[in-house]
């Protein structure tokens, strides 16, 4: 681990870190600490693993980061493997498992301006093919064609710069003990059985693996892990419904709908169904319940209400009443009282205050509860 100082006024705490060094003075190292602006330290991930430099930087009090390169200044490089023919395999102690007679490729990552890497092994006297890939990828690839049984070498890759990187590849005749062909709703696909091929497993719609879809035939003569199985697909089961919205068809599988519908008063916002898809989900948002509201009433000239609306808020939601009267010396020409409508519109329009002189018979005609109004304008 690489220590910065700093002088500024601001400093970091100091981060969880595990000390290696029992004998370490942890007074003096928290002192030395105080100061300390940037820390760099190696990491390594990935199945190979792969190498990088990280750095974690005291900014205003606070330590931001990690920053991590794989390329620039001391960062060892990266050492992937391609297979050109043939099968192969990571094991889990990050060594390349090879079957017999594949041919591997092994590929330095390291900045070409720097100058040519150097790839060196253990014990083989074989003079392996050693190039850059192309003309402009930092690639600096070695050939190992028609590995034999029982090889077994370390390569190391050196960067001009001096740092290096390595992996071990062991050739192994391994073959795993054939899988049984499913029954559907599985469905598999195997590159075949020998060391480092591939079993591939999905579902027919209406059902999800449960486990690994890939399988490997690792180097121990074993799978990978258990084949997976398909489970039916459903879909979740709809909480926090609206109070005033109801679910009057449910079917929570592959292909199913769930319908809705609102109670008295209200409006639907949103799509009325809802289908039960492949992935286990809903095509789409539960809908909504909002309430129906008619329009503020139009007073007549001469004439006011009697009644108010049931609502806090003040506006008119279904169902309420409103009854109609005119001031002394006119009389009510149509429908006296009005209800709000599921549709949002009232049931009459508001009747007329006039002197009962000007109101004649034959302005009023009754069609099954509702009054129809005739004013003529010229009377």
């Amino acid at each position: 681990m690489v220590f910065k100082f700093i002088l500024e006024d601001y400093k970091c705490t100091l981060p969880e870190l595990t000390l290696d060094d029992l004998n370490l003075d942890m007074q003096q190292f928290l002192e030395n600490f105080a100061k300390v602006k940037e820390i760099k330290f190696p990491i390594s991930f990935g199945p190979l693993p792969e190498k990088y430099i990280c750095k974690l930087k005291c900014v205003d009090g606070y330590w931001v980061g990690p920053l991590c390169s794989s390329s620039p200044g001391d960062a060892p490089p990266t050492v992937r493997f391609e297979i050109a023919s043939g099968s192969a395999i990571v094991q889990p102690n990050g060594e390349l498992y090879v079957y017999p007679d594949s041919t591997i490729w092994l590929d330095c990552m390291s900045l070409r301006t720097a100058g040519e890497p150097e790839w060196t092994w253990t014990h083989s006297m074989e003079n392996y093919k050693k190039e850059w890939l192309n003309e402009v990828d930092n690639i600096f690839r070695i050939t190992l064609p028609k590995l034999s049984v029982r090889f077994t070498e370390t390569f190391t890759c050196a960067t001009p710069t001096g740092t290096t990187n390595k992996l071990t590849i062991r050739v192994v005749n391994v073959v795993c003990s054939p899988l049984e062909i499913p029954s559907p709703p599985m469905r598999q696909y195997t590159t075949g059985n020998k060391l480092g091929n591939t079993a591939h497993f999905s579902c027919e719609p209406g059902f999800h693996l449960n486990g690994a879809p890939q399988l490997h035939c690792m180097g121990d003569g074993h799978w990978s892990s258990l084949p997976p199985t398909c489970e039916e697909t459903f879909c979740p089961f709809f909480t926090s419904l609206n109070p005033h919205l109801s679910i009057i068809e449910h079917n929570s599988s592959f292909g199913g709908r769930a319908v809705f519908t609102c109670s008295w008063g209200y409006r639907l916002v949103g799509a009325p169904g809802l289908e039960c898809e492949h992935d286990g989900q809903w095509s789409g948002e539960m809908p909504q319940c909002i309430p129906i509201y008619c329009p503020d009433p139009i007073i007549p000239e001469h004439g006011q209400l009697l009644t108010k609306t049931s609502s806090k808020d003040g506006k008119y939601p279904v169902g309420d009443l409103l009854i109609y009267t005119c001031n002394t010396g006119y009389e009510v020409l149509g429908e006296s009282s009005i209800v709000c409508t599921e549709n949002g519109f009232w049931s009459h329009p508001p009747p007329f205050c006039l002197p009962p002189a000007e109101i004649k018979p034959s302005d009023t005609i009754y069609i099954e509860n509702t009054t129809l109004v005739h004013l003529d304008t010229n009377y």
